[in-house]
């Protein structure tokens, strides 16, 4: 695996990573937790445009899926851990490169979202860090798992419904499939768990439960291909275990383990053309590590991809001769990319 990594920007308490198509070209989209902006870089020219100059407090940018050069963004989620004023905005791009950001709804202690599509109609669904607090430390109301039906002109309120609730610290979110249904995978001090989307509108959500140790962030993947998928996790909340889990009769044991500290980041998908998750984290070594299957030792092997930084989050794009990965370097507020070749 190869990796040249270069910087596009700084920007402090870089947080929110996406990467999308804006006016037919590759961009990447990088927003801060803090009181600052949120930034778009040309993929090819590198060249920077400012998205918004605030409010910042963004967890989350998501391209909305069917439409063209429009995403769904958090604002607001300040101060960390007490975020009553979290909102969602509508965010769109003209044809001349220009921005326009509108509010949507006010939606508290919102930590990570989705968008996704039952019969061509566009669905959000939220994961709430947290129900109140009364103080920084205050773990005392479990937050829940929210959906609602979004309007068509994006920007009006819309109803939201629970559909899991007693999530404590619920800060790992992420989409992909399990059992063959597309799903969503949840996690909390309770453990982490697996809701399917349902096929119609009208459809209940079937939830189940896939680990009960206290998980902070997951992913999945198929990392030694045996068609069955592993799980990568950080534990506990903000944890200093990176584990991959791989079900061996019946249950999850853990396959491979590294020490962390405040672990933050956790990707699963392909990388240099083989099945791979990422771990990182934010304080301490800020390593971030590559995890591949390799057949012949059968064993996990760790590739670094990089101690300086300290990265959120992640985004990861598969090019036809190269591989993206997009982090917000929140530690030393810096957006950079890798790229990655075999």
């Amino acid at each position: 695996m190869n990796i040249k990594k270069e910087v596009l920007g700084e920007l402090e308490r870089a947080y929110a990573t996406c990467i999308m198509e804006v006016n037919g070209e590759l961009t990447y989209i990088v927003a801060s937790e803090g009181h600052t902006s949120c930034m778009a870089y040309n993929a090819v020219t590198k060249k920077s445009t400012v998205v918004w100059d605030g409010p910042g407090g963004t967890m989350n940018i998501i391209p909305i899926p069917n439409r063209k050069n429009e995403f769904v963004a958090t604002q607001k989620f300040f101060p960390t851990f007490n975020s009553k004023e979290s909102m969602i905005v509508h965010g769109k791009c003209d044809n001349e490169g220009n921005w326009t950001i509108k509010p949507i709804m006010q939606i508290p202690y919102l930590h990570r979202f989705d968008l996704f599509l039952i019969e061509d109609e566009l669905y959000f669904i939220g994961g709430i860090l947290c129900d109140d607090k009364d103080y920084k430390d205050d773990w005392s109301k479990p937050g829940r798992a929210v959906i609602g039906k979004m309007s068509d002109t994006i920007t009006e309120e819309f109803e939201l419904t629970t559909i899991l609730d007693g999530l404590t610290k619920h800060h790992g979110f992420c989409a992909g499939q399990w059992k063959g249904k597309k799903a969503f995978f949840l996690t909390a001090v309770e453990g982490a768990y697996v809701a399917y989307i349902p096929e119609r509108k009208n459809g209940e959500w079937q939830i189940e439960q896939l680990l009960s140790t206290e998980v902070s962030d997951m992913a999945i993947c198929d990392i030694d291909c045996d068609g069955e998928l592993e799980i990568a996790t950080i534990e506990p909340f903000h944890g200093e275990h990176g584990k991959i889990y791989k079900n061996i009769d019946g249950e999850f044991k853990v396959i491979s383990e590294h020490e962390y500290e405040f672990g933050h980041v956790v990707w699963g998908g392909i990388l240099a053309g083989q099945k791979s998750f990422i771990i990182g984290g934010r304080k301490g070594k800020q390593e971030v590590i590559c995890y591949q299957y390799d057949q012949k030792t059968d064993s996990i092997t760790k590739t670094l991809i990089d101690n300086v930084g300290g990265p959120s989050n992640i985004s990861v794009i598969n090019l036809e001769d190269k591989d993206i990965i997009l982090a917000a370097n929140r530690q030393i507020g810096q957006v950079a990319i890798y790229e990655i070749t075999k």
